[in-house]
């Protein structure tokens, strides 16, 4: 009875630590899901800024069966928010100091651009971990060269994989949130008064 009970214990134990762990996963969506370049770009130069802190953060979200999955948000999306800003503006810099005067006077900046970039994720699945559902939100604050805000507006990318489909492609449900977010935003962008 005794060696039942340790038994018993040993395997509970053996599924803690498989269970609940973290599988990484990357959400940069397929770049030629992204909008094209507009017919007539706006005329303004824009920079955005990510901190360095930001591009090396890592996010841990739920995913199935108990685990979780584990990503950098700012560093994979970075790309997708170039390529949205270039698609619409003339000029996209990457500015490597928030508040560089010197930077915006030198490139002729018009509006600077600070994203913030937060997700989720769940899975409807008990048996396995990669997320069915996921959630990206960027919220996006464009001040002009004087640091003064002049348009801000947020976004809500939701991407949703059944097994089936992610069989082949673990992270599909964040990719597919992080394309419609990216989307989106050059919607917004092409409405707003930075145009």
């Amino acid at each position: 009875m005794m060696r039942k009970f340790l038994y018993l214990s040993a395997l509970l134990a053996a599924f803690s630590l498989i269970g609940g762990c973290a599988h990484s996963i990357v959400i940069t969506p397929d770049a030629a899901k992204l909008g094209t370049p507009v017919a007539k770009p706006s005329a303004n130069r824009v920079a955005y800024f990510i901190s360095d802190e930001e591009r090396a953060r890592k996010v841990i979200t739920p995913g199935g069966g108990g685990d979780k999955v584990e990503y950098a948000p700012y560093k994979e999306l970075e790309a997708g928010i170039y390529r949205v800003l270039g698609n619409v503006f003339a000029s996209v810099d990457q500015m490597k100091n928030e508040n560089d005067s010197s930077f915006i006077a030198d490139r002729k900046i018009n509006f600077v651009m600070r994203p913030k970039i937060t997700t989720n994720s769940s899975s409807s699945s008990p048996f396995t971990w990669p997320p069915t559902d996921f959630d990206v939100i960027i919220e996006i604050k464009a001040t002009d060269n004087s640091g003064k805000v002049v348009w801000q507006d947020t976004v809500i990318g939701k991407g949703k994989a059944e097994f089936s489909e992610f069989k082949s492609d673990f992270a599909l449900s964040a990719k597919r949130a992080s394309e419609a977010a990216l989307n989106e935003l050059q919607k917004k962008l092409i409405g707003s008064p930075l145009m």
